[in-house]
């Protein structure tokens, strides 16, 4: 490798670090980030893989903590979560395996009940159809199944 390489890949290995620095990224969003600042197809590739062999790159980890955290502290459903992760590059088998392991039904329903209760308290001046149908596109937007919103709306007043 001539001096130039070398200088490329310490240039793209930094900038991936800082990319790194603000929060978990998935492979994708690195080279795209790499691509997208112009380096090459050797360096990216070689920073791509000296990131995966350090553990600083792994999907599956990162898709397990972008669900945790969705769901906790954004209460975020199972369709939701599935998109932001599939436009973040994480293969499917990846994000089903990481909402599988997370997002069972029971927390599904219980996040979305939850969702439902917190809105709810803004709306009692309301009738309870007008209720019933923000309560159902909220829940929608938030990305919970039709199953599930209609629990929610069989034991909403």
């Amino acid at each position: 490798m001539d001096d130039a390489n070398d200088k490329e890949g310490v240039r793209a290995k930094n900038v991936a670090y800082r990319y790194l620095s603000y929060r978990p990224r998935s492979h994708a969003e690195v080279e795209k980030k790499l691509r997208d600042k112009g380096f090459g197809h050797d360096a990216v590739r070689t920073v791509l893989s000296q990131l995966v062999r350090l553990g600083y790159i792994d999907d599956e980890k990162f898709a397990d903590q972008w669900v945790q955290s969705r769901v906790r502290l954004r209460g975020l459903g199972r369709h939701r979560i599935e998109r932001e992760l599939r436009d973040k590059g994480v293969d499917r088998e990846t994000v089903r395996r990481a909402l599988a392991g997370v997002l069972t039904a029971d927390v599904e329903t219980e996040t979305a009940r939850k969702a439902a209760k917190r809105k709810l308290t803004m709306m009692k001046d309301l009738d309870r159809e007008t209720r019933r149908r923000r309560i159902a596109g909220f829940l929608e937007r938030k990305g919970f199944s039709h199953g599930v919103i209609w629990d929610i709306l069989k034991n909403t007043d």
